[in-house]
């Protein structure tokens, strides 16, 4: 049933129009709080996906330290339309997401920001260890067993964490 799938880059744009039609399709979905989780949400803004015009998808970034990983990671949120969960969008939205990140991070390498992570909370998330789609591994679990994944940008390099040895 795809038609016309387009998406647009939001990451760090600070763009009005792309704002308002987030905050009002989170609205219409239910998808935040309060009007603070809306303002702190519009400033990670990384993607929308539209289908002929509408908007159906929106992911989000929120960059923090990893602690697992001891670097700083953008952690996924998506919210894809219920009608349209079963089409395999989110991957795709993860897929671009990652690129729009990826490219950032890579100009500037001074953030320091080493990849992307996400905690899978949708129901009926597959069994597969490593991700077909997004190019997110399985790192392991949180306290309510939900997924937790990731992956390195390429040009990333990690510090060493290990004792000189002299």
């Amino acid at each position: 049933k795809l038609m016309a799938i387009t998406f647009v880059e939001a990451w760090r744009k600070n763009d009005p129009q792309l704002e308002a039609e987030a905050r009002a399709f989170w609205a219409s979905h239910n998808a935040l709080r309060d009007e603070a989780t809306a303002e702190e949400r519009l400033k990670q803004l990384a993607v929308l996906v539209y289908d002929e015009g509408t908007l159906i998808g929106i992911s989000t970034i929120n960059v923090r330290h990893f602690d697992l990983l001891r670097e700083d990671f953008g952690f996924i949120r998506e919210i894809v339309t219920s009608d349209r969960r079963l089409e395999h969008i989110s991957i795709a939205l993860t897929q671009k997401t990652r690129e729009v990140a990826e490219a950032y991070a890579f100009a500037h390498q001074e953030e320091n920001l080493a990849g992307l992570a996400a905690v899978l909370q949708a129901p009926g998330i597959g069994k597969r260890a490593i991700s077909r789609g997004g190019g997110l591994v399985l790192m392991g679990y949180t306290d309510e067993n939900e997924q937790v994944r990731a992956c390195w940008f390429d040009h990333f390099r990690i510090k060493s964490y290990l004792p000189d040895a002299s």
